[in-house]
This record gives C-alpha cells, structure tokens and sequence, in this order.
C-alpha cells in the first residue's frame, strides 16, 4: 500500500506541476497586446458550415453579420438541402439585405469528412481571396474580424486560427464542454502557441485561397477527421508561420447531454491518438483524479497530512482553471460549477482517454467509419454508394 501511495502521490505531483506551468504559459500568451488592424482591411469570405439547429444558431450566425468590417461576405451551407440549419440562413438575408449572403443548398461528395466536404463547395461560391472558416457555434465578439487580419496582416503568416473559449451552458453536459474547453482545450493551445508547435482548432481558421490551392486544396484533407491540426502542420512545412488571435471567440454550448459531450470528446481523443504521441502525455494534465485518489487513500491509512496537500493541490489547479476562465470570458466563472463539476468532468475525461487508446471507429453524422494513422478515415461498411448531392445557389 506504501509503494502504491508513493508511486500515485509522484504522479499526481508531476501532472499538477505541469498542469499548472502550461495555464501559466496560456495565460501569458493571453495576456499579450493585440495587434492593431491594418489600415487597408482587405475583403473577406466567411465560409459557415451548417448543420442542424446549434445552440442559438441565429444570434450566432448574426454575431458575424453585425461585424464592424469594411468588406465581408457570408456564404453559408448544409450538406442536406433540405437541412432545418437553412432556413436559420434564409431569415438572416432577410434581416440584414445590405450584406452580402450565399447561400448554398447540398454539396457535391468528397471524401469522408463532411465538414470538408461542405467547406469545399461552400469555397466555390466566395469571390474573395481570404477565406475564413468559422464554425456554426461560435458567437463572435466584435471586433473579431479586425483581430484575425491583424493576424493575418504579419509578414509570413499563412494561416490564422482563434483561441476559443466555451460559453453559455444550462445543461450538465453543457457544462462540462465548457469546462474542458476553457482548461485543457484553451491551455493546451495556447502554450503549445508559445514553444513553437501551433495547434489548428478548425472552428474558426483563416487562410489565402491561393495558398490553400498551393498545398493542394481541401481534396488533401478529405479523407482525414483532424483536418484543421493536419491543414496547419502543412502550412508549416510549406514555410508559412501560424498564428492564433489572442482575442478570445465564445463557442457557445448550452444544451448538450452528457452522452453528447462523452461521445464528442471521444470522437476528439480517437484523433488525437493517432496524430501525435503525445495523446500518451495527456493524463499529466489531468491532476484532478490523481489527486482525489491520492487524498481518499492517503485519508484512509491516517495519512492526514498528505490527504491535505493532495486537497490543496486540487484547489490551485480549479484557481488555476477560474483564472484561464476569467481571461477567456472577462468574468470570473460561477466558483460552485467549478468546483463541482471539474471533478466529473476530470473523470471522465480520463476514462475517455483510456478508451481512446484502443477504440478504432467512430459514429459521426450516421456514418461508422474506422480512424487510421495521421487520423485518415476510411469507412467500416458500406451499404451503398449515396447518390450525389444536388446543390442549390440562392
């Protein structure tokens, strides 16, 4: 039993103390100044991908349409042309007749990624040069398009992505996305931002269509579910510098199940296990299990001391998560949900890595598919081959 308390207290020790430095390295990435926009704002072409009704769909889709930019267009789809997502779209040409809205019903196959394949028939349809993917659940704050240009604007830069920060839960599930996004996911991104190895999170990316065309186009991530950390990593190797706007974009989460954030996360982790093995470092930044396990056992053999500082190391990573949280959403996060659902969300985060390490396919969007090396998809049976989609430009 001392062996086993020793060996779980060193590594509890050493996930919190890494923990705790990659918060201190998101931190003062976010702390940095942002850049001032160019004076020449050059036009952009906002590609949204649409499926299904998100959480507030509306309100986000006119969080962009209400950008205090010079020249931008909206050009947004649905793979199902008869998705309830489009007519979402339909009322916001309405609302806003002065900015100009595509909008684009089905998309032609490609591949096995359906986000891609939605992004490159939307692409078709933009008539400007910067293309900004911006997913359909992200609440943009103003001056959000300024920020990514400014980005963008930096001599060498190739691609721009965003720090994200998750907002407006009233579920459980809700909740825990939240959480996640705003410790692991944000931390995560940031730090590895500052050593030198960006982290693409394809919810919001801006990039040069030509530069895009260059390195082959969406058919090269057509095939493959992380396509926003492969698409940045072949910028990198094509000479190009990556960037990620310190201006925090809210994705906003309010009514997910528990199931949905489970079944999402594993999703995440499947592709994360095959794209770099450093998957196999994650659970150092994931103190929390550790350290209740560590409390619970070193309290059970009359260990008072030691079950203490295991307690107060759980409380310097939640200070360290509310202090991310605040920066992330420029208000301090409810301390009550913090507390009590960390623990959860913790646990089941590593449960999930666990079952990540060995599962091999995934469920997305009713189609079973096997996840390969690099992440590439291939699909795991194939009932018939589906018809192609007919598409429709209003």
């Amino acid at each position: 039993m001392q062996t086993i308390t020793a060996v779980l207290a060193a590594l509890a020790a050493v996930s919190l103390a890494t923990t705790l430095a990659v918060a201190a390295l998101a931190l003062r990435f976010l702390a940095r100044s942002r850049r001032p926009a160019p004076r020449d704002l050059p036009p952009i072409s906002v590609l949204k991908p649409l499926r299904g009704l998100d959480d507030g769909l509306y309100e986000n889709l006119v969080s962009i349409a209400r950008q205090d930019y010079p020249d931008f267009e909206l050009i947004l789809g649905a793979e199902d042309p008869h998705d309830p997502a489009l007519t979402a779209a339909e009322r916001l040409r309405r609302d806003f007749p002065g900015l100009a809205i595509t909008i684009v019903r089905g998309a032609p196959p490609l591949g096995h990624n359906p986000k891609v394949q939605n992004l490159a028939s939307l692409s078709r349809h933009a008539r400007h040069e910067l293309l900004l993917v911006s997913d359909s659940n992200v609440r943009a704050r103003p001056g959000y398009l300024r920020a990514m240009a400014a980005e963008m604007a930096v001599p060498g830069v190739g691609l721009v992505a965003s720090t994200l920060a998750g907002s407006g839960e009233e579920t459980v599930g809700a909740l825990l996305d939240n959480l996640h996004f705003n410790s692991f996911v944000s931390s995560s991104v940031c730090a590895a931002q500052l050593v030198g190895h960006p982290v693409v999170v394809g919810k919001s990316m801006l990039l040069r269509r030509v530069d895009l065309a260059a390195l082959g186009g969406w058919e090269v991530v057509k095939d493959v579910l992380a396509e926003d950390y492969v698409l940045g990593q072949a910028f990198l190797r094509a000479g190009f510098r990556v960037a990620l706007s310190p201006h925090p974009l809210p994705a906003l989460h309010q009514r997910r199940t528990v199931a949905e954030f489970a079944e999402r996360h594993l999703r995440w982790s499947q592709m994360r296990r095959r794209i770099s093995p450093a998957y196999f470092a994650e659970p150092l930044l994931n103190p929390v299990p550790f350290l209740l396990a560590l409390a619970a056992m070193a309290g059970g053999a009359g260990r008072g001391l030691l079950a203490g500082a295991a307690l107060a190391g759980v409380a310097a990573k939640l200070a360290a998560d509310a202090l991310l949280a605040r920066r992330l959403l420029g208000e301090t996060p409810s301390l009550i949900f913090l507390a009590l659902g960390t623990p959860l969300k913790d646990a089941l985060i590593l449960a999930i890595w666990a079952v990540a390490v060995f599962k091999r396919t995934i469920c997305w969007r009713g189609h079973r598919l096997r996840v390969g090396p690099g992440s590439v998809l291939s699909p795991v049976a194939v009932a018939g081959s589906p018809a192609p989609a007919l598409q429709e430009v209003a």
